[in-house]
């Protein structure tokens, strides 16, 4: 079977801690954040198609900086499960594989993009994440309960990478329950998971601060 991959980029989130800025709004050196992703994944020779999810209201100026016939734009949900079954929805039968990404993360390199398309290859779920750097504890009312060993703790990232059927019947399956990425729903019905190395430059733009810290990156460098 031809390895096709689809990319679901998603950035339809209200963007309740960023402040009530939707996130499609937030412009880096001039560039909106989804358009920095959809640079990166373009020209990787496995991507077929590209879509990208958004709120109604960010289609029209979307569509006026987006000039690919590669790129779809499809209007997101009400909750993030719901972008991602909207964009898996638009791709081709014939993509089996696909690539989840978060649009607010414009910083994601190809070399790990790549890295994850190689392990697809062997593994029907892939992600990527970092080894947390900090002290993790368990806090309730303000104290300590406990403390995690953090040497089995890994801060996720996107993209993740699935097989196309596998996600989809997961996402059938799921009714009201809510996922923070789509790795937890597989984990939900007791898929095994394979994990790569990520990047610390592969942060996601949640609070005001990060938005800061993006536009100082020089990206042309990571």
């Amino acid at each position: 079977m031809a390895f096709k991959v689809g990319v679901v980029i998603v950035c339809a989130g209200e963007g309740k801690r960023l402040g009530k800025v939707d996130k499609a709004k937030v412009l880096i050196n001039g560039t909106p954040l989804y358009l920095k992703s959809i640079q990166v994944f373009k020209g990787i020779k496995p991507i077929k198609k590209i879509v990208l999810v958004l709120r109604k209201k960010h289609l029209p100026l979307a569509k006026k900086k987006i000039n690919d016939p590669n790129v779809i734009l499809v209007e997101g949900g009400n909750q993030r499960k719901d972008s991602v079954s909207n964009g898996i929805s638009a791709l081709d039968k014939n993509i089996n594989y696909v690539l989840i990404h978060d649009g607010a993360r414009p910083f994601v390199r190809k070399a790990l993009i790549k890295a994850i398309l190689d392990q697809l290859h062997k593994y029907p779920a892939v992600i990527c994440g970092i080894r947390s750097p900090d002290t993790l504890k368990i806090v309730r009312n303000n104290y300590v309960k406990s403390t995690l060993d953090r040497r089995n703790i890994f801060l996720i990232q996107t993209p993740q990478g699935f097989k196309k059927s596998l996600l989809l019947k997961a996402y059938k399956k799921i009714k009201n329950k809510a996922f923070t990425d789509d790795a937890q729903l597989l984990e939900f019905f007791g898929k095994r998971v394979k994990v790569v190395s990520g990047e610390i430059s592969n942060f996601k733009i949640t609070y005001p601060q990060d938005v800061k810290l993006a536009r100082a990156i020089d990206y042309e460098k990571l």
